[in-house]
C-alpha cells in the first residue's frame, strides 16, 4: 500500500506527495455544494463565486458550533480536574485540558480573521513585509544533462482513471501523472535545505507566523499554455469541498487545517493557517487548480471527467491519443516550459517522453528490460540483484547496476493489527503475536542478510524518530509466556495453543499474492507455529486484498504506505475519528487499519499536526511512536537503506557538487527527474550488441549520502575513515 496526497506539496520541495492518495474521513458534514441538474455541458459553468460565500457561511456557523463544543469540554474537564485527587488522573486531565484550551485559542483566531475565501486586489496587500526570494541557493542536477529522448518505463496494472481527484483516483499511478510532477509555491533545496520559489518569484510570512503571501510567476502557465492565476488555488479547494465529489479527507483536512485562502489580484495570494507551523512557506504551500479544465464541473464530475487529464504546471502531461488503454500512457515534456530556465529545475526533466507500459508479469518485464525494451529496472530484491540480474547484457557492460543510499522516511511496512477483532482486542496476544514473527529469518531467507530489521512506525525522520525503540525479536518462551497471560495455555494435538472455551489461537493475515509476499509468509506461519500460533494466511490478489483492508475487514493486514519527508504523521493512521463513525461502527475509507480510539494518541497525534515549533512536534512524534509500540498496533519488519536498479548504459545521471546520482530525498532515483538519455550513448550500445562489442562490466555504488547529508568534505572522509 502508498499513500500519496493531492499534489498539496510537490516532489521538488523535498516534501514530495508520491504513492497513494490517503482517504481518512474526519466526520460526516453535509457541505454547501453547488447542485445542477444540466446534463448538457453548455449549461456548466464552474460555480465557485456562487458556492463561496455560502461556504463562508458554513465555516462561520461552523466556528461557532465547534467554539461551543470547545468552551463545554473545557468547563468538563476543568471539574474533573477540581474533583480528581489520583496524580495520574490529574496529569492526563491537564493535558486534555490544554488541548482543548489550544484547540479553542485557534477557533476564536479563526473567527477573528473572517471569511474562509477571500476575493481582493493587488494593491490590498499588507505593507511592510519581508519578502524573500530564495536566489543563490545552488543549482541542481549535472550541467552535462541532455534534452531529448525517450524513457520506457512499466506498470503493474492500469488506473481505473486519469482524474486527479474523486472515485477511484486512489491509485499508485496518480504521482506520475500529478504529483511528482505539479510545481509547488516553492521548493527546498536538498542538500542546503534552503527555500527557493518555483510558481512563487517571493514569499513573506507574516509577523505573527500564521499566514504566508506569495508572489506568482507571471510567466508560470499551465501545459496548455494558460497562466497560473491566484484564483486557482482557491479553486482548487472548491473542487473537493463542493458536493460534486466524495473527498472526505479533503473536507476535513481543508476545513480544519486551513483558515483562509485570499487572492490579491491575479498574481499574489496568502494562506492562513489556525497557528503557525515549522517551515512555513512549505506548510502553507497548495497546488493551483486550473479553472478554465473544470469549466464543466458539476454533479456528473466523476463520469465527466473520468478520462481527461488535468493539465500541470510540471514539464510534462498526457496529450490526446497519448493513453492506450490497459497498455500504456505516455507523458510528453512540455514545449517552452515556463519553468525551464530556473536554477534548480533547468537541469532536471530532460527526456522528451516518459512511456509507461502496463506489464503484469515480473518475468516478462524483467525479459522486455533484457533485451532493451525497458531502459530501467528495480532489483532491490536480493534474488534480483544477485542473480536474475547475473546476465549476459550486465556482463557486456551494456546494462549497469547501481546502489544508491538515500536519505527518505523509510516505509512503514509490517502488520497492522485491528485490535477490535477478537483475539487481538487482548494486549497479551498482540505482544505474544510480536514476538512470534520470525523477522530475522525472512531477512536471512528471502533478502541474504542485505536488509536491516525496521524497529518502529517512523524511521528516517532524524531527530523526529525515537530511537529508543527496539522491535520485540523473535522468542518462543516471550510469546508462549503472553500467549498465557491471554488465556491460552493448552496445546492441541495440532500444536496450537487454545484457551479454557477449547478456541484455538488463530490469526488472519490478509495481503497481497504479489512477487515473494506468499513465500515470505509461509515463513512467518511456520515460525508461528513453534509459538503455538496458526497464522491464517489471507493472499488476495492486490486490489481485493487493499480493498478488504480499507473496509476494515481484515484481522492483520501486511502492508507498507508510502510516507514523506519532512515530518512523520500519525492523525490519519491512530487518531479516533478515523477508527470509528458516529454510528459507533468502523470508519472504512481511512487509514486507521487498527480501528484505534486512545484519548492520549488523539492528544499526541492531533500536536504533531498543529504542532507550532520542531521542538514540541518532536515530542509529541516520540510519544506517538512509543504508544503505537506499547500498544503493538503495528510489527515491524525489514528495512532497506538503499534501492538498487538496473539501467541500459544510455540512461545517464547526475554526478555534480549538489549531486550524487538522483535527489538523495527521493524514494527512487527516477523521481527526481534529473537523469537523461544519451543518445549518442545508445547507437554506440546498440552498435556494439550488433557487431559483438562490449564494454567493461559496471556495479556502482552511490553512497555519499549513506550516512546523512555531510556539507564538509573533509568531514565526509573523517566519517568514512572512522
Amino acid at each position: 500500500m502508498s499513500n500519496a496526497m493531492d499534489g498539496v506539496t510537490a516532489r521538488l520541495r523535498g516534501w514530495c506527495s508520491r504513492v497513494v492518495l490517503v482517504l481518512v474521513a474526519l466526520g460526516s458534514v453535509a457541505l454547501v455544494g453547488c447542485q445542477r441538474d444540466e446534463a448538457d455541458a453548455s449549461a456548466y459553468t464552474l460555480g465557485f463565486e456562487d458556492w463561496m460565500p455560502r461556504y463562508n457561511q458554513y465555516i462561520e456557523e461552523w466556528l461557532v458550533e465547534q467554539v461551543t463544543q470547545s468552551e463545554q469540554r473545557k468547563q468538563a474537564l476543568q471539574q474533573e480536574l477540581n474533583d480528581a485527587s489520583d496524580d495520574a488522573v490529574q496529569t492526563r486531565l491537564q493535558g486534555e485540558l490544554e488541548s482543548v484550551e489550544r484547540e479553542l485559542a485557534k477557533l476564536e483566531f479563526r473567527q477573528e480573521i473572517g471569511e474562509y475565501f477571500s476575493v481582493k486586489s493587488e494593491a490590498d496587500l499588507p505593507q511592510g513585509l519581508d519578502w524573500q526570494d530564495g536566489k543563490g541557493v545552488p543549482e541542481m542536477g549535472d550541467p552535462r544533462a541532455i534534452k531529448g529522448g525517450t524513457l520506457n518505463r512499466d506498470i503493474r496494472s492500469f488506473p481505473a482513471t486519469v482524474r486527479r481527484f474523486g472515485k477511484n483516483a486512489n491509485h499508485s499511478f496518480r504521482g506520475e501523472l500529478y504529483d511528482n510532477i505539479g510545481m509547488g509555491l516553492v521548493g527546498r533545496h536538498p542538500i542546503t535545505e534552503e527555500f527557493f520559489g518555483i510558481l512563487a518569484e517571493s514569499w513573506a510570512i507574516s509577523e505573527d507566523g500564521r499566514t504566508v503571501y506569495y508572489k506568482l510567476r507571471k510567466e508560470a502557465t499551465y501545459s496548455d499554455g494558460v497562466p497560473v492565476v491566484a484564483r486557482d488555488y482557491l479553486v482548487f479547494s472548491y473542487l473537493r469541498l463542493s458536493d460534486n465529489v466524495k473527498a472526505p479527507f479533503f473536507k476535513s483536512y481543508l476545513r480544519e487545517q486551513y483558515a483562509n485562502f485570499t487572492s490579491y489580484g491575479d498574481h499574489a495570494l496568502s494562506v492562513t493557517l489556525p497557528e503557525a507551523k515549522p517551515l512555513m512557506p512549505l506548510f502553507a504551500s497548495v497546488s493551483p487548480a486550473p479553472s478554465h479544465f473544470y469549466q464543466e464541473y458539476g454533479p456528473d464530475f466523476v463520469q465527466r471527467y473520468q478520462w481527461r487529464v488535468e493539465p500541470t504546471t510540471g514539464a510534462y502531461t498526457v496529450r490526446e491519443g497519448d493513453i492506450q488503454k490497459g497498455r500504456s500512457i505516455k507523458l510528453s515534456r512540455v514545449k517552452d516550459w515556463w519553468a525551464k530556465d530556473l536554477p534548480q529545475l533547468k537541469y532536471g526533466y530532460n527526456v522528451d517522453y516518459i512511456i509507461y507500459h502496463v506489464i503484469q508479469d515480473d518475468s516478462k518485464s524483467f525479459e522486455l528490460f533484457r533485451v532493451g525494451k525497458l531502459d530501467y529496472y528495480p532489483v532491490s530484491q536480493p534474488e534480483l540483484w544477485y542473480e536474475k540480474t547475473e546476465i549476459e547484457p550486465v556482463f557486456q557492460g551494456y546494462i549497469e547496476k547501481a546502489t544508491f543510499y538515500n536519505i527518505y522516511p523509510r516505509v512503514p511496512r509490517g502488520f497492522y493489527l485491528n485490535v477490535i477483532k477478537a483475539p487481538l482486542d487482548d494486549l497479551d496476544v498482540r505482544v505474544g503475536f510480536a514476538y512470534a514473527m520470525h523477522v530475522q529469518k525472512v531477512i536471512d531467507a528471502l533478502f541474504r542478510g542485505d536488509y536491516d530489521r525496521l524497529e518502529s512506525f517512523s524511521e528516517g525522520y532524524g531527530s523526529f524518530t525515537n530511537d529508543a525503540i527496539r522491535a520485540r525479536r523473535f522468542s518462543i518462551g516471550k510469546a508462549r509466556e503472553h500467549f498465557a497471560q491471554a488465556g491460552y495455555t493448552t496445546a492441541g494435538s495440532d500444536g496450537i495453543l487454545r484457551n479454557a472455551a477449547g478456541e484455538r489461537l488463530e490469526i488472519e493475515v490478509t495481503f497481497p499474492n504479489v512477487a515473494f509476499l506468499p513465500k515470505m509468509m509461509a515463513i512467518f506461519r511456520e515460525e508461528a507455529h513453534k509459538c503455538g500460533l496458526d497464522l491464517v494466511l489471507d493472499g488476495q490478489e492486490a486490489t481485493l486484498s487493499y480493498k478488504k483492508t480499507m473496509e476494515k475487514l481484515h484481522m492483520v493486514n501486511f502492508g507498507g504506505w508510502g510516507v514523506t519527508p519532512p515530518f512523520p504523521r500519525y492523525h490519519q493512521f491512530f487518531h479516533s475519528s478515523n477508527a470509528f463513525g458516529d454510528d459507533g461502527k468502523p470508519r472504512a475509507q481511512t487509514n486507521n487499519l487498527n480501528s484505534y480510539a486512545d484519548p492520549r494518541m488523539d492528544h499526541v497525534s492531533m500536536t504533531v499536526r498543529n504542532a507550532r515549533t520542531e521542538d514540541e512536534l518532536r515530542e509529541a512524534a516520540l510519544e506517538a511512536q512509543q504508544i503505537v509500540h506499547d500498544e503493538v498496533l503495528f510489527v515491524p519488519t525489514y528495512v532497506s537503506p538503499y534501492r538498487r536498479v538496473a539501467y541500459w548504459r544510455w540512461l545517464q545521471w547526475p554526478n555534480s557538487e549538489w549531486m550524487e546520482f538522483a535527489d538523495p530525498k527521493t524514494y527512487d532515483p527516477l523521481e527526481s527527474y534529473y537523469y537523461w538519455i544519451d543518445d549518442s550513448v545508445k547507437q554506440e550500445t546498440l552498435k556494439a550488441k550488433r557487431t559483438g562489442q562490449v564494454f567493461p562490466e559496471q556495479i556502482h555504488v552511490f553512497d555519499r549520502y549513506r550516512n546523512g547529508i555531510v556539507r564538509d568534505e573533509a568531514a565526509r572522509e573523517e566519517g568514512a575513515d572512522e
